[in-house]
């Protein structure tokens, strides 16, 4: 073999040794995420298959290891304080990964069909009721967003799309709308970092969107 083909494939495999070396989180873990307060949140991911995983958080800097299984699978459990933020999380199996703005605070599954999945915009003739006005003045850095977005499969899902938004007049205004007030009022009312995570599909026919 020549020498170019020789450092062609070595090229080749030594990148997609990297790429299959890198940690791979599901997107439920990210920046701007939400972690439950005082509690043992677990965190769970994908690497290199019997290697070893190191956690580090930045609030108490503590470090936090497992080992992946011959699959690549690995979890861990992080001890979380009280509410508060932002910290960061780092986590490595060699390449590190920072997560970066996370906050400790209430995480709340909202869930349902129609009255859930109907965002703060509303819908053609389906307005909400003071939603211009609420979504004007929505910049709060303690409540974060995140959506499910809607797939149809007939197996088990072990990860699905979607990101963790600040909350925002753009990121608010196709959010939950019942999620949302909700979420303002346990901040108001906690005065704790707020994460909400909105999984809703209306019945078919019921909503624009279906």
């Amino acid at each position: 073999m020549k020498t170019k083909q020789l450092t062609t494939l070595f090229i080749f495999l030594f990148s997609a040794y990297w790429l299959k070396a890198e940690i791979r989180l599901p997107a439920i873990f990210g920046d701007h995420m939400v972690l439950q307060q005082q509690s043992d949140a677990a965190i769970w991911g994908d690497a290199t298959p019997s290697k070893k995983v190191t956690v580090i958080t930045s609030w108490d800097k503590k470090s936090y290891d497992a080992k992946s299984d011959s699959d690549g699978h690995w979890r861990v459990k992080l001890k979380t304080p009280a509410a508060g933020g932002p910290f960061q999380i780092i986590i490595s199996d060699g390449l590190p990964i920072n997560l970066s703005d996370v906050m400790i605070g209430e995480v709340w599954i909202c869930s349902g069909q129609s009255n859930m999945q109907m965002p703060m915009r509303g819908y053609f003739n389906q307005p909400i009721l003071g939603s211009n006005e609420t979504v004007a003045q929505v910049r709060n850095p303690n409540i974060r967003l995140f959506t499910v977005e809607r797939t149809k499969s007939l197996n088990f899902a072990s990860d699905f799309t979607g990101d963790w938004l600040e909350c925002s007049p753009e990121n608010v205004i196709d959010f939950s709308a019942a999620a949302y007030y909700f979420g303002r009022m346990i901040n108001q009312a906690l005065d704790v970092p707020i994460g909400l995570i909105c999984s809703s599909w209306a019945v078919p026919g019921s909503s624009p969107d279906q």
